[in-house]
């Protein structure tokens, strides 16, 4: 039972993080810039769900939309206020880069403000909280394994229908390559870049609202994960939303597996240190392959080897 349960959280918090890093990627493609402050973005969910448990009684299940809508919301007003201001007045990646450290640090000394006011005026816990209790049970599973996991692949599903079927898709696509021939072309690139902060943010949010239905959760959490969120979009590629998918999975999984042999193996104190998982495995992707799997797919890809495996499945050219 306990290594099913286990299971269960590496497998639940690998999703959560898979779709923060398709989210983190996806912003990095249409902007250029690596947004520090997506990981926050998840905060806001993380309260949506615990509004709706304890001030509304009901499902934390029905605060999901709502936060993927806050946290869409959210970013396009970061994207709108900040971001785009700044590329207008002639601000490199350097300067917009730098700004969206400063909206993580102004939005999570806002999360920290709103927990304090929402136990000033309910009485109830804002840090530490798990909304467990309301959740449902399926085949001695609680749901939000089934929730995580099917939320996860349709997410990823939808993701991969718009960009490769849809013109909105094809358009982010486009304005990911080269966003100045986009523009040319005829594609509304400021549009189309506010729909992906508004995308990508509301994936944060909907991640953000599945974290205390299993996971301890406070003001500080969300925050707590862009390291890990980083890891995943690297290991992944960083410019390949497919390859995040399988770092942002991978790191999950290594996380919470890994933490909990160690400290099976040294002591339950190694459990605090749980944070330089994903910080080391950025440091080692750096080192050996800056480009992630990407990297050594590439490098596969120019070999004989790779060259024959690739037309062998339809690849090749």
């Amino acid at each position: 039972m306990l290594i099913n349960a286990l299971w269960m959280a590496a497998i639940v918090y690998a999703c959560e993080l898979t779709i923060l890093s398709v989210g983190f990627t996806l912003t990095y493609l249409t902007a250029k810039i690596p947004n520090f402050a997506h990981g926050t973005y998840a905060g806001i969910g993380i309260f949506t769900a615990w509004i709706c448990d304890r001030v509304f009684n009901i499902s934390p299940y029905y605060g999901f939309p709502f936060a993927f809508l806050f946290c869409g919301v959210f970013s396009v007003m970061v994207y709108v206020l900040v971001i785009n201001v700044l590329a207008n007045l002639g601000g490199g990646a350097i300067v917009m880069t730098i700004a969206t450290l400063a909206i993580q640090i102004f939005l999570q000394a806002s999360l920290w403000v709103f927990s304090y006011w929402l136990r000033a005026m309910t009485g109830r816990y804002t840090t530490g909280f798990l909304l467990k209790r309301t959740d449902f049970v399926l085949f001695d599973t609680p749901g939000i394994f089934y929730v995580s996991l099917g939320s996860s692949i349709v997410a990823i599903v939808v993701l991969h229908w718009m960009l490769t079927k849809t013109r909105i898709g094809i358009a982010m696509r486009a304005t990911s390559e080269d966003t100045e021939l986009s523009a040319v072309l005829g594609i509304n690139v400021n549009r189309i870049q506010t729909f992906a902060w508004f995308l990508t943010g509301g994936l944060a949010g909907l991640a953000g609202a599945m974290v205390p239905m299993w996971f301890a959760s406070s003001a500080a959490t969300a925050g707590g994960m862009q390291t890990s969120i980083m890891a995943g979009s690297l290991l992944g590629g960083f410019t390949n939303m497919y390859g995040a998918i399988i770092g942002g999975f991978s790191i999950g999984l290594l996380e919470i597996l890994l933490t909990f042999q160690l400290q099976q193996s040294i002591g339950t104190w190694v459990g605090e240190y749980r944070p330089l998982i994903p910080m080391l495995t950025l440091v080692l992707v750096l080192i050996i392959e800056p480009n992630g799997l990407q990297g050594f797919y590439n490098k596969f890809a120019a070999t004989k080897t790779g060259e024959r495996f690739l037309k062998a499945i339809g690849r090749g050219d």
